[in-house]
């Protein structure tokens, strides 16, 4: 997710305090303690109740990898060389060099490729057990830390909402693209974070964050309370990542589908990829004028509208 601002004022004092080369990688668990990449989906669920994450073993087969990557790295240099790319990891340097890590936003309107990621059998088994069964994406954006970026500040992606917190209302799916370590930038997460009802602070201890390790191909879903935050690339290749952020229906998206898709990305989606991208109504919300649309319908975004009337 891309921190609001709000949230990354709070957090910043954090990242500050910490000691982003030892601290963050530290932990106090042994390897046995914490969720493993599996394929029991009873085991996911469990392990995401328990810790806040969970770690799907082989979720993209070595084609789907290369398929997937290979379109997500090639819009990055294309954004890169039109000199529209989101950069991120860092300030900008005295010499106007940009931060090192890249950001690729609105990824549904840049291929197919990444449609079918909304279609995995991972949403109905782990992320409508967390968020309720019409689940639907929030944004979909891949993260590329490069050599150099600096460690990003604790976070919740649930920040906006006060405190208590008492339920998840996002999450994430976090497609690993390569081999996620601890050394590359691997996500840094405190497990079990999601049940502590309050958002960081500088007075917190960071002795439990943990560098989030998998295989490529592995896919991390995890609670939008847990603590989380990109970790510090110290190898000399990127760490390249895709995330499905997702959230209950009532929820405002953090990409605005319906104006950020174009008209011809829409058509080529199937019904149900439109229920996930919230083109479904949801009891009274997101209709369309004229005439309400009936609960679990999709709207229709051609539908002629009523406009400004008067009685001659």
């Amino acid at each position: 997710m891309i921190v609001p601002e709000a949230a990354r004022a709070r957090t910043q004092a954090v990242a500050t305090r910490r000691n982003s080369e030892e601290r963050s990688m530290s932990t106090a668990y042994s390897p046995t303690e914490l969720p493993q990449p599996t394929e029991d989906w009873d085991q996911l669920r469990a392990d995401l109740d328990e810790h806040g994450y969970c770690l799907l073993a082989n979720a993209l087969s070595p084609a789907q990898v290369e398929t997937v990557r290979g379109r997500l790295l090639d819009q990055a240099a294309g954004e890169m060389a039109d000199g529209i790319a989101f950069r991120d990891g860092g300030p900008v340097a005295d010499d106007g060099t940009p931060p090192p890590n890249q950001r690729v936003l609105n990824m549904l309107d840049k291929g197919e490729e990444f449609h079918q990621l909304l279609l995995h059998p991972i949403v109905d088994e782990v992320v409508c057990h967390l968020l309720g069964n019409q689940v639907i994406s929030s944004s979909v954006t891949a993260n590329i830390a490069n050599p150099g970026g600096q460690p990003q500040a604790l976070h919740s992606d649930q920040g906006y909402v006060d405190i208590p917190i008492t339920d998840a209302v996002v999450c994430n799916t976090l497609w690993m693209l390569c081999d996620f370590t601890a050394e590359n930038g691997g996500t840094n997460l405190i497990p079990g974070s999601h049940h502590w009802n309050r958002y960081p602070d500088p007075v917190d201890d960071y002795s439990k964050c943990i560098g989030l390790e998998g295989p490529v191909g592995t896919a991390c879903v995890f609670d939008g309370r847990v603590w989380h935050g990109t970790g510090p690339n110290r190898t000399q290749e990127p760490r390249i990542g895709l995330l499905n952020y997702w959230c209950r229906p009532w929820l405002r998206q953090q990409e605005n589908m319906a104006a950020s898709l174009r008209p011809e990305t829409v058509a080529t989606m199937p019904e149900r990829l439109l229920q996930r991208i919230g083109f479904q109504v949801y009891g009274s919300l997101g209709n369309i004028d004229p005439a309400p649309d009936q609960q679990g319908l999709l709207v229709d975004p051609g539908k002629p509208r009523v406009g400004r009337r008067s009685v001659p």
